[in-house]
């Protein structure tokens, strides 16, 4: 069984590498963490001058027709900027190469502040309310200009507050808290508790940024270039990061996002972080069935 981690590939934002490499190595990361056992890899959107992530969609096409194991999706698709009919075509089209293995990850987030050619796009935050409760209807029961999507798949929402976590509940959706995004875990527990009274079938998730290495002088430096909060340290302190925040969020998953600037240093970090967790969260399964018994 697959261990209660995932992985966010693409969330460099550091603007210090070009976006072609970083593709390669975030694909790399994918095949390397369905073969790891990770449960999902999610692809974020941005826009701007060199961004390696301004249309995930496709790429995510591209990781489930190349993984076999992985759950693939976005975190986040910007519904905010993009026209709801044919984000809906898109993902017909996507779910073709995941199968049952899809995750369609949607959240409040906008463009980045050198994207001003895309900020006549953007709906407020009503409109955005209303094209996802539209856009999770169109996936269940079709609109003139595509079918139902049919395939199974797992509707995500994602946020920092308890707005995003309600309208999970309300669509019976999913929902992940973005924790590197703010990193207040009041704010977090919250979230989790206004979303569980909703009592959802969906999943919950946490997600981190962590740049893990033992040199810690590497680590923090790759933590330092990022505009988010990240936990540097030792695979084995990044580990114990995601265990605490399973712990203490009650949250069903960790999704991490690794930010080593080096891809030898990243992939060593998937497999270690991995294994920990793995040996971790086994022990207790284990050890939670004898006492059932």
């Amino acid at each position: 069984m697959r261990p209660p981690l995932g992985l966010i590939e693409y969330l460099d934002l550091a603007g210090m590498a070009a976006a072609r490499p970083i593709q390669r190595v975030a694909f790399e990361a994918a095949l390397l963490a369905d073969d790891l056992g990770y449960r999902r890899v999610w692809v974020p959107e941005h826009h701007g001058v060199g961004s390696p992530s301004r249309s995930p969609l496709h790429t995510v096409a591209v990781l489930g027709s190349h993984t076999s194991g992985i759950r693939v999706g976005t975190a986040v698709t910007l519904l905010r900027l993009r026209d709801l009919h044919l984000t809906a075509e898109d993902l017909f089209t996507v779910a073709g190469f995941c199968g049952d293995r899809l995750d369609v990850g949607l959240g409040r987030g906008t463009v980045g502040p050198n994207s001003d050619l895309l900020r006549h796009l953007l709906k407020d935050d009503d409109a955005l309310d209303r094209d996802v409760r539209e856009l999770a209807r169109i996936l269940r029961d079709g609109c003139e200009l595509v079918e139902p999507l049919g395939s199974p798949y797992e509707l995500w929402l994602h946020g920092t507050s308890g707005r995003s976590a309600v309208m999970a509940a309300e669509l019976g959706a999913s929902y992940c808290h973005a924790l590197f995004l703010k990193p207040d875990l009041d704010v977090c527990l919250r979230a989790m508790d206004d979303y569980r009274a909703g009592s959802s079938p969906g999943t919950t998730a946490v997600a981190l940024a962590v740049a893990a290495n033992t040199d810690p002088a590497r680590a923090l430096a790759d933590a330092r270039r990022q505009p988010f909060a990240v936990t540097a340290g030792s695979p084995e302190d990044c580990a114990a990061t995601v265990l605490n925040a399973l712990r203490m969020s009650g949250a069903d998953e960790v999704v991490i996002a690794e930010t080593s600037s080096d891809p030898d240093d990243h992939f060593r970090a998937l497999k270690e972080i991995h294994a920990i967790v793995s040996a971790a969260t086994t022990g207790q399964a284990v050890a939670t069935a004898g006492l059932e018994r």
